[in-house]
């Protein structure tokens, strides 16, 4: 007796992807619109710039929404330029930014590409080498730096990132664990400094991110980050997993909490005014910023805003 085929909610097709928590089977077509159209909700609530920025690490996340991003893009008024950061992670970073190039260049997207060598003087191997400190910790600070060293050679005032919303679940309760809830506040608002960051996938899962990519041939199996093993939020990940699946809608229920945290809180938690760093000039919560603290006294980066004042 032949198998029963699972078909598509919306039409006849075979059916790839099923939500568990609304319980609808999709389609690859319309799992891709399912994706498109969530992307298109979240941008239609943003004032977009003349040229929109996308964190673009070659990864599938990332991938995931150049993609859409360029499938949507003649909607928005904004023309798109990927951002990618070499952290210098040897065995890893050079297939992924391969990766990257080989996208931007089927895509037709404008591509620039900083490393950490170049703007820091080492790679994270170097800065990590022989030290205690935690790599994915140094890395989110480093890399923050150079996207904005980017943003402001290109004039950008706003970046898109691939997180999806088991980003968003897995970030919740880190901060929760931690104690730290300013954390979810940063990074939303528009500034006079820092290019306002935006998450388009928000409320799209990490499954269908990955579905998306693998069904637009872009997707690329390329090994996950050696630094990511040992973090945090890799035991955050593999929790909230086993979660989803004894609990479907756990993963959004927890991502939708950061937003309501975010939305009911943001006037009590308003961004501090930046102080400017006295070693690098660039703007920071202290008197030494985060990414002077990460490098030592002798760092030499001078902030370009600073070099023009």
């Amino acid at each position: 007796m032949a198998d029963k085929k699972i078909h598509c909610e919306k039409c006849e097709k075979p059916a790839v992807y099923l939500d568990r928590e609304r319980e609808i089977h999709l389609c690859s077509d319309h799992l891709k619109e399912s994706v498109e159209n969530e992307v298109r909700r979240y941008l239609i609530t943003k004032r977009l710039p003349k040229t929109l920025g996308v964190a673009f690490s070659g990864g599938k996340d990332s991938t995931a929404l150049l993609k859409v991003l360029s499938e949507i893009r003649s909607e928005f008024p904004s023309s798109i330029i990927a951002l990618t950061v070499d952290e210098g992670i040897e065995g890893y970073r050079q297939d992924t930014i391969r990766a990257a190039t080989e996208t931007c260049l089927t895509l037709r997207i404008p591509h620039e590409i900083i490393r950490f060598q170049d703007l820091y003087g080492h790679s994270l191997d170097h800065l990590v080498s022989g030290s205690e400190r935690n790599a994915c910790t140094i890395c989110g600070i480093l890399r923050r730096r150079a996207l904005e060293v980017l943003a402001q050679k290109h004039k950008i005032t706003m970046i898109a990132t691939g997180h999806n919303q088991d980003d968003h679940a897995q970030t919740t309760v880190m901060n929760a664990i931690s104690g730290d809830v300013r954390k979810i506040f940063t990074g939303y608002e528009p500034s006079s400094w820092y290019a306002q960051r935006i998450k388009p996938f928000a409320r799209v899962s990490e499954k269908e991110v990955t579905l998306y990519a693998l069904l637009s041939g872009l997707f690329k199996d390329l090994s996950e980050c050696p630094y990511a093993v040992s973090s945090l939020r890799g035991e955050v990940r593999t929790l909230l997993y086993q979660y989803e699946q004894k609990h479907p809608g756990a993963m959004r229920n927890a991502a939708r909490c950061e937003e309501e945290i975010r939305e009911r809180l943001g006037e009590i938690y308003q961004q501090e005014a930046y102080k400017t760093c006295s070693i690098c000039g660039w703007p920071g919560s202290g008197t030494i910023c985060q990414v002077c603290m990460v490098l030592g006294k002798d760092t030499h980066l001078q902030n370009p805003m600073t070099k023009e004042k």
